[in-house]
């Protein structure tokens, strides 16, 4: 009962849209007269003026009359509504038209009051309940939406499931026969003495093709094969430094400057070291891709705490960490073309590929996510303003007496 009166007693912040001075009056010495029901009343004589209140001040609720100047009946709640969709509202109507308010809750209204039929007690309580309704609203689309989000990650679960399984077998299926070619084709390279240009152009563009498709097998198996992880307690720099080195050719072949920016915080964390490596190396190679010659890429990371990680945009799933847990972040960013606005929300699907006459498969950045899906952290990628790409990779950090309890686990179990 205490926390029922506390409701109703909290002053609220009112914006009063209302083209009638009597109207205006009374309104204002209902919400103001005490006990006040407002702390905070702003009037508009206009629908614009009542829109342009609603971009400068912080109201929770509108009182809104249909017939306005520059505006009217069920349009003028229509308008409105869609200026403020984080408001409540509460339409204020002539007498004798219940059937209009009735109308307006389908445009956006909490509720109505006929004009001169209420008192500053019925007014006190219909705002009160009009922002409780406006708060389930919000709560059940956020359902809504959180249910569609866990529909679409079950679905694309059960697909990813489902190709695995299929690129597993052709996988296998492809790589003996596949090998055969290869290692024949070398055999005919090394053994075969031939002046004939064309017959050493053709056993070149063989052993081409042989490697590009052994290339893909392996992506597909590696697809195929994502529940297998061994984590342990790992430094992430020390994963970015391996991967750096086993890029480090295809960087020097282009002359990329490669410049890392390592914080001295506490960089640990429980991940597959050699399945995260191969996060790092797909993202640093896709860079290396994206900028021209003597371009350049940063590696950088840095200690921070959920969600404020410094970096714009949102992660997709904001519960992804506990509010102030400690995240570890891996900045990869390059100064090339960025990646087109329509194509950014399909980067992660399996075989979308920009890159496929330059032999790309499309699954490097599906296996990535899914890596990053299974150790619980996430992964994003977004054009940077001043141009270019950022890949960013967010981890929990491994506390000291989780460091210890796995070393438990592990000397108990030896």
């Amino acid at each position: 009962m205490d926390e029922i009166r506390k409701k109703f007693s909290r002053p609220l912040k009112v914006l009063v849209i209302e083209d009638n001075v009597i109207d205006q009056k009374i309104l204002e010495s209902m919400l103001t007269e005490p006990p006040a029901i407002a702390s905070f009343l702003k009037i508009a004589g206009k629908l614009s003026e009542g829109i342009k209140l609603v971009n400068e001040f912080p109201f929770e609720i509108a009182i809104l009359d249909l017939n306005l100047p520059d505006s009217q009946g069920i349009e003028t709640i229509t308008v409105f509504s869609r200026h403020a969709l984080d408001l409540a509202i509460v339409v204020n109507t002539g007498v004798y038209e219940d059937d209009l308010g009735l109308e307006t809750l389908k445009h956006g209204a909490q509720d109505f009051l006929i004009k001169s039929k209420y008192n500053s007690y019925v007014l006190n309580k219909v705002l009160h309940y009009c922002l409780e309704r406006k708060q389930r609203e919000r709560d059940l689309v956020n359902a809504y939406h959180e249910l569609k989000e866990a529909q679409q990650h079950l679905i694309d679960s059960e697909k990813f499931k489902i190709v695995g399984r299929l690129a597993g077998g052709v996988a296998h299926e492809v790589k003996n026969p596949l090998a055969t070619i290869s290692y024949g084709i070398t055999y005919l390279q090394q053994n075969l003495k031939t002046p004939d240009s064309n017959q050493l152009k053709v056993m070149e563009n063989i052993k081409e093709a042989a490697d590009r498709a052994d290339k893909i097998v392996n992506d597909l198996l590696d697809f195929s094969s994502l529940d297998q992880f061994q984590k342990t307690p790992a430094s992430i720099q020390s994963v970015i430094r391996k991967a750096i080195s086993l890029v480090q050719y295809q960087l020097d072949e282009k002359q990329i400057q490669l410049i890392e920016i390592f914080t001295d915080d506490h960089d640990r964390v429980m991940i597959d070291k050699n399945r995260i490596g191969q996060v790092v190396i797909n993202l640093i190679l896709n860079a290396a891709h994206a900028v021209p010659p003597h371009g350049e890429i940063q590696i950088s990371t840095h200690l921070s705490a959920w969600p404020d990680l410094g970096l714009p945009g949102s992660w997709g799933k904001p519960d992804l960490f506990a509010s102030g847990e400690k995240i570890v972040v891996i900045r990869i960013e390059d100064n090339g073309v960025g990646i087109p606005e329509n194509v950014l929300d399909k980067i992660f699907e399996p075989f979308f590929t920009s890159r496929r006459a330059a032999g790309g498969t499309g699954l490097g950045l599906s296996i990535c996510r899914n890596i990053m899906e299974h150790h619980e952290a996430g992964i994003k990628i977004f054009n940077r303003p001043e141009g270019g790409v950022c890949a960013a990779l967010c981890f929990r950090a491994l506390s000291q007496a989780q460091e210890d309890e796995y070393a438990a686990k592990k000397d108990l179990n030896h």
